[in-house]
């Protein structure tokens, strides 16, 4: 019995092992199934390319290469800080919002000086030849500075300079492009454009009604002896309109008798004439009042620097005292060419409407601000003596035979 127990546990033992042999201790994974890949959509490009193997690639946008230049010209300009301006006539009296806003856009400061245009050129013109620059810009009329600034070489070319596409769009101007002030067209660009019916001012209290003059022929009349006050026309500063009396054949027929006939009375100055005009010593006053006697008028005086139709010889466009020229040899170049971009930019002409009402010769910004008489009406064809290129010699010739003639009546 015991033998057949030994026997039985050794059967046991073998059968055990051979189990354990036919065993791995490590169970094989069981493989996962693989995903299949899905191909990406193309781009529609790339699906064309692939539909049309010559299709052209649509390229990437690109920068636009005049915003690098502007923002290195505003960093240039900061770096300067500073702008030195001379700004004359009406434009100069109200300058502050232009100097606020240049100040906030930019972060440079503009010192401005006013006063008469012939004074500024003959301090500049003195520094320059003493090799002293220091001023960057002016703003004022075309006389004195197509006589005495450009034969001096007091001014730079501004075309390298006019860079914003703003300024050189000529749909945005009245005239399509820029108004060139200088015979060269690089120097003086004119902003201003106020429309005249006729450079006359007068008292509405001894002028009541206006349409008994429909000729510059009137003004000599009988009615009007001793009752005209005028600036010096011997001065460049009342110069800018001179060629039109001649090309209008009025130096005969108007001039001669207004010197001859008439007693007028040369002020000594603009507001002298304006003062006596609203006081009623006067009831026209001639050459260039407007500006002053605007003044008194938005005062609550009797005087009225708007004629209220054209005459029979036309109505004009002038600048004026409205444009602008950039130094030779500026202190602060980078900020005189930022300025300058600035000013005929929608930003600075829409200011200088606001200034005094008057029209600028953008057409893109909005005119409600605008003095109506001062806008070009449909249905008239205006003058526009400045853009003759010739302008400046007719001016020079005027003035010569103003200063000839008027002393032949005691003036």
């Amino acid at each position: 019995m015991r033998k057949l127990a030994l026997i039985l546990v050794s059967t046991l033992a073998i059968l055990m092992a051979v189990a354990a042999c036919g065993s791995d201790p490590t169970p094989t994974p069981t493989p996962q199934p693989t995903a299949t890949p899905v191909p990406a959509t193309p781009t529609p490009t790339a699906m064309a390319m692939a539909d049309d193997p010559t299709a052209t690639p649509v390229p990437e946008p690109t920068a636009d290469p005049f915003e690098a230049e502007w923002d290195a010209l505003v960093a240039a300009a900061q770096e300067e800080g500073r702008l030195d301006a001379f700004i004359c006539c009406a434009l100069g009296r109200e300058f502050d919002a232009h100097i606020d806003a240049f100040q906030e856009n930019f972060g440079i400061e503009i010192v401005s000086a006013t006063g008469s245009s012939r004074q500024q050129a003959d301090r500049v013109l003195a520094e320059r030849a003493a090799g002293v620059y220091s001023l960057d810009v002016w703003t004022g009329g075309l006389t004195t500075t197509n006589t005495r600034l450009v034969p001096e070489g007091a001014l730079t070319d501004l075309r390298p300079l006019l860079i914003h596409p703003d300024v050189l769009d000529g749909d945005n101007w009245y005239f399509g492009d820029l108004f060139w002030g200088d015979p060269e067209m690089k120097y003086i660009v004119g902003y201003g454009g106020n429309a005249s019916n006729a450079p006359i001012a007068y008292n509405t209290d001894l002028l009541p009604d206006p349409t008994v003059i429909q000729s510059y022929v009137d003004l000599v009349k009988p009615e009007f002896v001793g009752k005209i006050v005028m600036r010096d026309p011997r001065e460049a500063g009342t110069a800018n309109n001179h060629p039109f009396y001649f090309d209008q054949g009025l130096d005969e027929t108007y001039l001669i008798p207004l010197f001859r006939d008439m007693e007028g009375v040369i002020a000594s100055d603009a507001r002298q004439a304006a003062e006596w005009l609203a006081q009623g010593r006067f009831t026209l006053c001639i050459f260039s009042c407007g500006t002053e006697v605007e003044e008194l008028k938005d005062q609550g005086l009797p005087v009225q620097d708007q004629f209220p139709h054209p005459l029979k010889e036309g109505a004009t466009i002038g600048t004026g005292g409205n444009n602008i020229f950039v130094m030779d040899q500026a202190p602060h170049p980078n900020a005189a060419k930022l300025f300058l971009n600035w000013m005929l930019g929608p930003e600075g002409q829409t200011l200088y409407q606001e200034s005094n009402a008057d029209n600028s010769l953008r057409i893109d910004i909005p005119k409600d601000n605008v003095v109506p008489g001062n806008l070009p009406k449909d249905g008239i064809e205006y003058l526009v003596p400045s853009a003759d290129p010739g302008h400046q010699s007719k001016i020079d010739d005027a003035l010569d035979w103003f200063r000839a003639e008027l002393p032949k009546y005691g003036y």
